[in-house]
């Protein structure tokens, strides 16, 4: 039986073969009813996409959109404009986002949920407005076991980082548990043996204990010394941190990023390394989680999702994580 066709769905109906495609791509000025039409019509006869002039329908579309491009949106949900300017992985990671979408034909726009006056459904509203069909959701640190209230039925949307946040949405994130493995391989090629990791607990928590599995997984030494070896504590400070280094005595500290780097006792006895690697911090080795290639990975996603017509809350989200490299201490 011949595979159905745009034009058998358009004869159906009554309605232009453009009509269908523009409510299969979910365009604005389709109305909700003739959608519901379209789209039933697309369940019953059973109408799958031809993935070649798919890919060719895509090709021209990218073509078109050099005089106009469309627009996605970068929302900041925790950030301000001073705070983004004053970190070199906010920076990093929200370039990698604007290159990748102008590679891919598109334009991206930043938006600030803390700015005066703003809410989520409020901005929801505006994006709506503007034409914007999706957005990128910046990483969530203290809603990370809370909700977010963006009218999530009207976009394509993605998530960058992890965390216990509702709802669960298509997500990108850096590889933690291979950042963990790759430290800990690094160090040991050095000769190092009493690897220490001393962190926050609840950063560890919100990317699932990715962290502290990995520690315990590939340490050197046996499990249960390297137990010993591992400190998470929901509250760190300079005088925990030095007291724990006089009882654990690690040859080397890992932590997440670089709240360590001024607590270590004079004399460099005691090695630093960082999961949280930065280049205006170069003098720490560490994981570089490369926050440009996470910002690219977040504007595929959203673009994959615009282009197949995947609005609102995922049935079954996705999730695509990001490898880190490593970096040598510079001095």
């Amino acid at each position: 039986m011949p595979r159905p066709t745009l034009a058998d769905i358009a004869a159906r109906l009554g309605i232009s073969k453009m009509s269908v495609s523009r409510a299969l791509r979910g365009e604005r000025h389709v109305s909700a009813d003739l959608r519901e039409r379209v789209m039933q019509a697309v369940s019953e006869m059973g109408y799958r996409p031809d993935p070649e002039i798919a890919k060719l329908m895509t090709h021209m579309r990218r073509s078109k959109r050099v005089a106009s491009p469309i627009t996605l949106a970068f929302v900041w949900a925790e950030r301000d404009e001073e705070q983004i300017k004053t970190s070199s992985w906010s920076q990093e990671l929200v370039r990698g986002a604007h290159e990748r979408a102008e590679h891919l034909g598109y334009r991206l726009e930043e938006f600030h949920l803390k700015a005066r006056g703003m809410t989520a459904r409020r901005l929801s509203g505006i994006l709506e407005a503007r034409g914007i069909p999706g957005f990128i959701l910046s990483p969530l640190i203290s809603r990370s076991r809370g909700h977010v209230s963006m009218l999530w039925e009207k976009f394509s949307s993605v998530l960058i980082g992890l965390g216990y946040a509702r709802p669960a949405l298509n997500r990108v994130h850096h590889h933690h548990f291979f950042g963990m493995m790759t430290a800990l391989r690094m160090l040991k090629k050095q000769g190092f043996r009493r690897i220490g990791f001393y962190n926050a607990s609840t950063i560890d928590e919100r990317m699932y204990r990715a962290w502290s599995a990995s520690f315990l997984a590939h340490h050197p030494l046996p499990l249960a010394q390297a137990a010993e070896l591992m400190c998470l504590k929901r509250e760190i400070s300079r005088t925990d941190f030095q007291s724990w280094l006089k009882s654990a005595k690690p040859e080397v500290v890992i932590e997440g990023g670089h709240q360590l780097t001024n607590w270590f006792p004079p004399g460099g006895k005691v090695k630093h390394v960082t999961l949280g690697w930065r280049a205006d911090h170069a003098g720490v080795a560490g994981v570089d989680q490369q926050a440009a290639v996470l910002g690219g990975a977040a504007v595929d996603l959203l673009v994959a999702q615009h282009q197949q017509n995947e609005r609102g809350i995922p049935a079954y989200p996705k999730i695509v994580m990001t490898e880190g490299v490593w970096r040598p201490a510079r001095s």
